[in-house]
């Protein structure tokens, strides 16, 4: 990292690896920057999801996978990402009824 800090696929092989360590706070932050360096890469978005995701900010994680499935529809592993960032987002409970019916809508649409 040291001779190439701005290396998208160095900070998200790196996010990867502080989520496996069980890091989310600097999976986080290596995924958004990430996402800066290449903002239209759906695996950034995913590492990014994933580590919300484990930070429990359930709401965040939807918005970032929901950017990924943009940008790469089909893609099934993002796709599972944003399924599982709704029903957790709908079992905690943070969320108004309306947005349970837009989460709906948009579980419909990946499907």
């Amino acid at each position: 990292m040291r001779l190439d800090p701005c290396n998208a696929t160095l900070l998200s092989n790196r996010s990867l690896c502080w989520l496996r360590f069980g890091d989310p706070t600097r999976a986080l932050k290596d995924a958004q920057l990430c996402r800066m360096i290449r903002p239209g890469w759906p695996k950034a978005c995913y590492r990014e999801g994933t580590a919300l995701m484990l930070l429990k900010d359930y709401e965040k994680a939807c918005g970032a996978f929901l950017e990924g499935v943009k940008l790469e529809p089909g893609n099934a592993e993002i796709e599972e990402g944003l399924r599982e960032a709704l029903e957790s987002l709908k079992i905690s409970g943070s969320s108004t009824r309306k947005d349970l019916l837009d989460q709906h809508q948009l579980v419909d649409a990946v499907n």
